[in-house]
């Protein structure tokens, strides 16, 4: 029988982590069931990084499982009790566990399609069909039942006892020359990626497209010393525009949501911290960190560029603001002066209020026409610097339907 688990909001800011709670349970499932209980590799889901009350990354965890139907309850048993054991009950954390038994229910995809990009309501994720445990991560743990992977990569995440040894740029950098672009994400000039900074139970995450490349980069940290206690393949949404492509966006934005919008930039800014706002001409405004990188600077030099933005909409105030996480250069309006109507002259200014003169018959002008043209040859997509990307972002230079080839049969994906 067909069971798929899902995971969410076990961490918080002090400890934990939510896909070591999804290892710990693969491990169990995988002594009690075995390899063969796994129809998939787990899932890592990234959701909606704007939610105001996530921890770190916005991951959810699934488990897709073939389970003896008379097994179900005791399976069920055992994700509520490992959830009890390694959740960590502090500050925003409130976990949530959800299972769906045989088909997924349409609304439960629905529903993670709406929390790539929105704030959903637990009594929402409660309407789906599927049963449900605990507290507000069950919307995380509904979504990530429902989650369909049409475009996936993997991720290799090592766990640690004790302290976190720092990794080496020169290390990264050796291991991305054998692996890139099979592996990727790795380094921001000298900043190492694959290692998070906060006192989660990971050691390093190195995200790939196939199982194989992201094994033979284990071997090599392993080989230079960076051995784990333990560590597992998983299949994510990570790098593939999931919330672009799939998410679903309203006209209207909405406080925390993910939202993108099409304009003519009018105004441009550097407010305090030198971050740059801006304004479009259908009224939405937008911020841009400084620390982004070009895209602040190319937006800031755009005034009348056509634009797409993307990004997460926050309230400031009685007003709402787009923050910008990648914007699209569709083309730019220039303004060209007119001619004389008379003879085609060129036209020259005479100094401020003193109208034009034409160049060719002398002709004096007080009011004349500006022709607007649409040029074309700024397009460009603008991306934060590497180390600024957040999880769903794609980077140009991968195909993440390469990974859809691959199956955990026959493959070590859990140590």
């Amino acid at each position: 029988m067909r069971v798929v688990v899902g995971i969410d909001d076990t961490d918080s800011h002090r400890g934990g982590c939510t896909t070591y709670v999804g290892y710990v349970l693969a491990k169990e499932i995988m002594k009690k069931w075995g390899p063969r209980a796994f129809r998939d590799f787990p899932h890592l889901v990234r959701l909606n990084p704007n939610i105001p009350f996530k921890t770190r990354g916005n991951a959810a965890v699934a488990l897709d499982l073939d389970i003896p139907e008379g097994d179900i309850e005791e399976l069920w048993k055992l994700v509520i009790d490992i959830v009890n054991i390694y959740a960590r009950r502090e500050g925003k954390t409130d976990p949530g566990v959800a299972v769906a038994v045989g088909e997924i229910p349409e609304r439960a995809r629905l529903l993670y399609r709406m929390a790539l990009t929105q704030v959903v309501s637990a009594s929402a994720a409660d309407r789906v069909g599927v049963r449900t445990w605990g507290g507000r991560g069950r919307v995380g743990a509904v979504a990530a039942v429902g989650a369909a992977f049409p475009k996936s990569t993997f991720e290799l995440i090592a766990y640690r006892e004790g302290e976190r040894a720092p990794v080496a740029p020169e290390l990264v950098q050796a291991m991305e020359l054998f692996t890139y672009p099979y592996t990727f994400h790795n380094l921001d000039k000298r900043r190492v990626l694959i290692e998070p900074r906060g006192p989660d139970p990971v050691y390093y995450g190195i995200r790939g497209l196939t199982p194989q490349h992201l094994r033979y980069a284990l071997a090599l940290l392993e080989k230079w010393g960076y051995k784990p206690v333990g560590w597992v393949i998983y299949r994510t949404n990570q790098a593939t525009d999931a919330h672009i492509e799939l998410g679903v966006f309203f006209q209207d934005p909405y406080p925390y949501s993910f939202y993108r919008t099409r304009g003519i930039i009018v105004e441009t800014r550097r407010i305090s911290g030198r971050h740059l706002a801006g304004r479009l001409d259908n009224g939405i405004e937008f911020v841009v960190y400084r620390h982004l990188g070009k895209l602040a600077a190319r937006l800031e030099r755009c005034i009348g560029c056509d634009v797409v933005l993307y990004g997460g909409v926050k309230p400031r105030g009685e007003s709402l603001y787009l923050y910008v996480e990648r914007a699209y250069i569709l083309g730019r309006y220039l303004a060209e002066k007119g001619r004389c109507p008379y003879c085609g002259g060129s036209l020259e200014s005479l100094g401020r209020g003193k109208g034009w003169r034409c160049r060719g018959c002398g002709t004096i002008f007080y009011h004349v026409a500006t022709k607007w043209l649409y040029d074309i040859s700024p397009q460009d997509i603008l991306l934060p610097r590497p180390g600024e990307w957040r999880h769903l972002l794609k980077p140009p230079e991968i195909d993440p339907t390469i990974p859809n080839f691959f199956t955990p049969e026959g493959v070590e994906w859990i140590r």
